[in-house]
């Protein structure tokens, strides 16, 4: 079983992006646990945007709950990743995120009205010897018929951004990933004669 089908059989949004990496899975494996939105530079511009909005809008600018923004839902190692994330995007940093929901069960049990459930899914296949396919899914469904006209207007503005940003994502993902495959296959200097 898909392992983002479990907390997401059916999506009300969704996007779907893939890169071919000329790396083996390992690498790429690697490069996608250690990712970071610190890695996305040419994204700022967006995450500024969305801040001046939030501000505008809410008088204050989104701050991520304690820990990290994503919550880890599930992996099989050197083939899925499955990251949650909830909140009301929507409204700009006016309640985006929860810090009560920080783990697999409360994420799937989570029905609270009014807000978005969203995953981001990475997945590795293998595209030849030496290279991998990435595809990174995301998926969102909403808990109630409010909720999902919001999301629904949200989507339609940032649609554009979050494919940009997937793109970025998965850049990120290659860079790191040749990087190491590229460290792994040196010779080592004990091993020149």
């Amino acid at each position: 079983m898909n392992l983002a089908d479990r907390f997401m059989p059916t999506a009300e949004f969704s996007e779907r992006h893939a890169r071919v990496i000329d790396a083996p899975r390992d690498a790429v494996w690697d490069a996608v646990s250690d990712f970071s939105f610190r890695d996305l530079r040419l994204a700022a511009p967006l995450f500024a945007a969305r801040a001046v909005i939030g501000i505008a809008a809410n008088g204050r600018r989104y701050r991520t709950p304690k820990g990290e923004m994503f919550i880890p839902l599930a992996e099989d190692r050197g083939r899925q990743r499955v990251l949650g994330l909830l909140g009301r995007w929507w409204r700009f940093g006016g309640a985006d995120s929860r810090a009560d929901v920080r783990d697999a069960e409360t994420f799937d049990a989570f029905d609270e009205p009014g807000y978005g459930k969203a995953i981001l899914v990475f997945e590795l296949e293998d595209a030849g010897p030496g290279r991998t396919r990435v595809v990174t899914r995301t998926r969102v469904v909403t808990t109630d018929a409010g909720a999902h006209r919001a999301m629904a207007r949200y989507w339609r503005l940032i649609r554009p951004g979050s494919g940009f940003i997937r793109h970025l994502m998965l850049a990120s993902v290659e860079r790191r990933a040749r990087a190491a495959a590229s460290t792994a296959n040196e010779p080592r200097s004990s091993d020149v004669v």
